[in-house]
């Protein structure tokens, strides 16, 4: 069984019904995607890719300076889980709705046609034009593309994960962006004791940040700082920087009666995008909210 609670099935499968009840507007995004986190779970017990070698002088002097780890295309697949993984998760989207339905259909088409889907998962985190030429050929959204064939390496990036984080010296704290892979954040965390974390939008690693203080420009000043809430929201907030016009979203889990499984809370909270959208603040990761957002 996997130690890790972003990939413990129960504590999926849980948190996805207590939040699919709570949010009957979301029942299209929630339906596809928490049928995909809980087959994630079950594939991250299966999956083991090929360790990340590091040298020891350029990992040191990337932590002195605080450097991320590697590149994403540093990440190794585990082939054979993520090739098990992909067809449930385009039977999931084949049920879920017409972009996403066409874009399973794609990749299922691919796949009996013998179409290696190794190139295309290494393609996910090198962008070499593969998956391109991919939805061209069968007429259908890149982006969708992209999307279920990244669901389908997740497992084995999150194993990465666990393997570079134990590799990371030093506070994390002054990094805007993930210390593992670079990528920007998508959801931050106030835990129980009111500390504040950020989770990277691709890897999905979790590092502690300044509280007073914008993610992404280090904004300290409190006269341009301040937030949005909502009383009947309690657990929810979107951090705005006036300095550098962007928001993060922020899940404050002492004020949450559910479990906080921060995938799926990004996911059931595009209303505060939308939201800060209105109020012309943007998103460091606004593709992936757009791909989010037309799934709704």
């Amino acid at each position: 069984m996997n130690s890790n609670p972003l990939w413990d099935v129960a504590a999926v499968e849980q948190a996805v019904s207590r939040v699919a009840a709570m949010r009957p507007a979301y029942s299209a995004i929630i339906g596809f995607y928490g049928a995909v986190f809980v087959a994630q779970a079950h594939a991250a017990e299966k999956t083991s890719p090929a360790e990340i070698r590091l040298d020891n002088e350029l990992l040191e002097m990337k932590t002195k300076e605080g450097f991320s780890l590697v590149e994403p295309s540093a990440f190794t697949v585990d082939i054979p889980a993520a090739e098990k993984l992909l067809p449930q998760i385009c039977e999931i989207a084949i049920r879920s709705g017409e972009k996403l339905g066409a874009a399973g259909e794609a990749l299922t088409r691919a796949m009996g046609d013998g179409v290696a889907m190794d190139g295309l998962f290494a393609d996910v985190l090198t962008d070499k034009g593969r998956i391109a030429e991919l939805a061209k050929t069968m007429d259908v959204s890149p982006q969708m593309i992209s999307l279920l064939l990244y669901l389908a390496v997740k497992p084995s990036i999150a194993a990465g994960v666990r393997q570079l984080a134990a590799r990371l010296t030093g506070s994390q704290e002054n990094q805007s962006n993930c210390p593992i892979c670079g990528s920007a954040p998508i959801i931050g965390e106030l835990d129980d004791d009111g500390k504040q974390w950020s989770h990277c939008s691709l890897c999905w690693h979790r590092w502690p940040v300044k509280r007073l203080a914008c993610p992404f420009c280090n904004n300290r000043d409190n006269h341009s700082l301040e937030y949005l809430y909502n009383e009947d929201e309690p657990e929810y907030r979107v951090n705005l920087c006036g300095r550098c016009r962007r928001y993060l979203k922020v899940v404050d889990t002492r004020k949450m009666d559910r479990g906080f499984y921060p995938p799926l809370e990004q996911v059931a909270s595009l209303h505060l995008d939308l939201l800060a959208a209105e109020k012309e603040y943007s998103h460091a990761v606004a593709s992936t909210i757009s791909n989010l957002e037309s799934l709704n």
